[in-house]
């Protein structure tokens, strides 16, 4: 699977901030993720990772993409970011059998807005992405409600649920297929605009005051327009990571 997300753009970024003018907290480390891709026959579901993040008073780069606060601070209960992110994932036909004979689907750089409202323990988060880098050439949609649950002293457990609007060019893009792609086995697909549903969990244990384990997971129910694909043979979906970071 073609799994180039903001990889380049968070090398670049990490390398302007890192100026000593800029004051933050850098976040290194790495681990080990799984997943249960949708595709048929799809290779490669576990590997390592590594983590390279940075966390400023308004500014960060890390794994939900390069995020900048145009409203908002630290103490009061929204923050509204401008936000660049890599939602589309692509593939090439090594990734899966069923791949074979269908032109390689790429990756994205999207554009948008996300927002974050606070109310006691609980998190509202909301964003809305377009593609601007020319692949899918279309959009999704975000909303998610998560829960603080301290554990003990140090350690958080956050649970969540949320819906994941697809818009038609990007379901139609990555799931859809082609009528010059169509075989006997692979039936041409025209795929419309879908939702997903999930739940999930992440859980961060610090050890000291620098070194941190965490673990997250989520599980996604498809939505009728992506299970409909003859590339596809689940109706759900899960991913899970495990890994340990260092704050300086």
């Amino acid at each position: 699977m073609r799994k180039t997300t903001v990889s380049g753009l968070m090398a670049s970024a990490l390398l302007v901030i890192s100026s000593p003018l800029l004051a933050g907290e850098f976040i290194v480390g790495g681990g080990a993720v799984s997943f249960k891709s949708p595709y048929k026959d799809f290779k490669d579901n576990s590997s390592a990772y590594l983590l390279a993040e940075y966390e400023g008073e308004n500014f960060s780069v890390g794994s939900e993409g390069i995020n900048y606060r145009l409203l908002g601070d630290d103490e009061g209960p929204f923050s509204l970011y401008a936000t660049l992110d890599s939602v589309g994932m692509g593939f090439d036909s090594g990734d899966s059998t069923f791949f074979s004979g269908m032109a390689e689907r790429d990756s994205s750089f999207d554009l948008g807005l996300s927002a974050d409202y606070q109310l006691a323990d609980s998190v509202i988060s909301a964003s809305v992405l377009h593609d601007i880098s020319g692949a899918h050439k279309g959009f999704t949609a975000d909303l998610s409600y998560s829960y603080l649950v301290p554990l003990g002293e140090h350690a958080m457990f956050v649970p969540m649920v949320g819906v994941n609007y697809l818009s038609e060019e990007f379901t139609d893009y990555y799931f859809g297929v082609r009528t010059r792609e169509a075989t006997a086995s692979r039936a041409a697909y025209k795929a419309d605009a879908t939702a997903n549903t999930y739940v999930g969990y992440s859980l961060d244990m610090p050890l000291n005051e620098s070194w941190s384990i965490n673990h997250s997971a989520s599980y996604i129910w498809l939505g009728d327009e992506v299970t409909d694909s003859s590339l596809v043979d689940r109706d759900t979906s899960w991913f899970a990571s495990l890994g340990v970071a260092y704050r300086f």
